[in-house]
């Protein structure tokens, strides 16, 4: 089974979240942007992958259409991980970092699709999960408010719909402890930072926000590689700490875990390298005690191809059997319009199509494509 053509799709899906427009990279993020990949074989069969592509669209088009892709054509479409080795090692010139990496997780995110249509089973089956996977338990991620009173009132909106758990991204305290008082006891509350603090400004931030019984601190501390500044914050605040967003193959994650830098290891099947990587993390975070809890901010396929390898992971052995994150916010059309909400107390149910599970819609691709 040869590859034959791989086409990239970008997307521009309009989002509403009911707070001020959030930024990356000195841009408004006004639309949600999927650069969907189509991966198609001289049989006929066709894969999808997604590579992380928010306000970075053009930039990881262009490494997929010109760099990644001709190099593939006529390749034996069943060989994944020796495919995805190779291209690792002879792309390594261009940075084992950020786009290069975001753009192989495409490619290895539809032959892993690939893989599980050709023997007409869901990707978790492939990987060893059950053939009938349970439901995942999923948490409200929400986006920066900047506001105590919007942030409570959000966290109320999503414990009403159901989660069982809330993630801020915030980096005050006066947001953090309005969501803890609208919460009440007990249930779990995550916050988000993306890497705001030095080492000294993380601890007594940690400190400030330690009463309000967090359930993890994500990303306090720029470098995000810093793992020893990373190490030595959640041995002395005692505040249990996660991240791995911003981490690209398995070897940065090997990097983390044996700095012991964090409880929760967190990678994202769109920037990590795709499935092979992301499950290669598993592994490591097994041999340590460690819980995956999977970054997931994103609806294309690799929402669905996180959702297969938790319904693989709980075979692994990993506490906790880690939870998906579902951005809290409001979508104008999806490519998959029954696998992106919560079906009851913020559970998502795992799809249990070949492959991925589910096909995209072929009518919103048309409908948000992005045209030059």
């Amino acid at each position: 089974m040869k590859i034959a053509r791989i086409d990239t799709i970008p997307l521009a899906i309009p989002h509403e979240h009911d707070g001020p427009p959030p930024a990356w990279g000195g841009r408004a993020w006004e639309a949600l942007n999927i650069l969907v990949v189509r991966v198609e074989t001289d049989e006929g069969l066709i894969g999808w992958g997604e590579a992380f592509s928010y306000n970075c669209m053009p930039s990881v088009q262009a490494m997929i259409d010109s760099t990644v892709a001709p190099v593939l054509i006529g390749r034996d479409a069943t060989q994944v991980t020796s495919l995805m080795r190779e291209m690792q090692q002879s792309l390594h010139l261009f940075g084992r970092y950020g786009i290069t990496i975001f753009a192989i997780s495409a490619i290895d995110i539809a032959l892993w699709d690939l893989a599980a249509k050709r023997v007409g089973v869901p990707l978790g089956q492939l990987l060893g999960g059950p053939a009938s996977p349970p439901l995942v338990p999923g948490y409200a991620s929400l986006l920066k408010y900047r506001d105590p009173e919007l942030v409570a009132g959000k966290v109320r909106a999503a414990l009403d719909e159901g989660y069982p758990a809330i993630k801020l991204h915030e980096t005050g305290e006066p947001e953090v402890a309005a969501a803890r008082e609208a919460m009440g006891e007990g249930v779990p509350l995550c916050v988000d930072t993306n890497c705001p603090w030095t080492p000294v400004q993380a601890q007594v931030m940690a400190n400030r926000l330690k009463p309000h019984d967090l359930y993890w601190l994500e990303e306090p501390i720029f470098p995000p590689e810093d793992f020893s500044a990373l190490a030595r914050l959640q041995r002395e605040s005692g505040v249990d700490l996660a991240c791995g967003e911003n981490a690209c193959t398995a070897v940065e994650f090997w990097r983390i875990i044996d700095a012991e830098a964090v409880r929760y290891v967190q990678p994202s099947v769109t920037k990590v390298g795709g499935v092979t990587e992301f499950f290669k993390v598993v592994a490591l975070a097994e041999s340590r005690g460690l819980t995956v809890m999977p970054h997931s901010p994103y609806f294309g396929p690799g929402w669905l191809a996180t959702l297969q390898l938790l319904a693989a992971m709980p075979l692994t052995g990993t506490p906790g059997g880690g939870w998906i994150e579902r951005f809290y916010t409001r979508l104008e059309a999806t490519l998959y319009p029954h696998c992106v909400s919560p079906v009851e107390g913020g559970q998502f149910r795992i799809p249990i199509g070949p492959g991925l599970g589910a096909e995209p819609d072929p009518d919103v691709m048309r409908d948000y494509r992005v045209r030059a």
